[in-house]
């Protein structure tokens, strides 16, 4: 007796060796502008649970800084409260890489610079279109097969 035959899907995640950022990042860019309020950086985050959103520039919604949960948690246990701007809290330093670099490397640059965030920029435009965290790095190597 054989029942229906079994449909497979077609695409296979690749092994951590052969993995491209673009395969491992998580598409889109959560933010909040600079001259907004710890509050609403803690909504943002725990609305879509995250750890790190992009804080952008108020007057072009260029990406401006990074602010992470631990940041998000020192600022609030600083004694100055909820009632902080982003742009008093948040890292200038936004570490970004393309979509088209091998994995391995954002997994070095991460480890390297002590972040486990990176902003991903699209390989042809250069325009930031997603992050990648290092939970995604270990979903390629838990799950890669390919």
């Amino acid at each position: 007796m054989s029942g229906p035959p079994r449909s497979e899907g077609s695409y296979l995640t690749p092994r951590l060796e052969s993995a491209r950022v673009a395969d491992a990042m998580r598409h889109g860019i959560l933010s909040c502008p600079a001259d907004a309020y710890l509050r609403d950086a803690a909504r943002t985050m725990s609305s879509h649970h995250v750890h790190t959103i992009v804080v952008t520039d108020p007057a072009d919604g260029s990406p401006w800084g990074i602010l992470s949960d631990t940041a998000l948690l020192s600022a609030l246990l600083d004694g100055h409260g909820e009632g902080r701007m982003l742009s008093e809290v948040a890292d200038r330093d936004l570490s970004t890489i393309s979509s088209a670099e091998p994995l391995t490397a954002a997994a070095e640059l991460m480890r390297d610079r002590g972040i486990a965030h990176l902003v991903v920029r699209d390989a042809e435009s250069g325009r930031p279109t997603g992050m990648l965290s290092t939970l995604d790095v270990a979903g390629i190597l838990a799950w890669g097969e390919a």
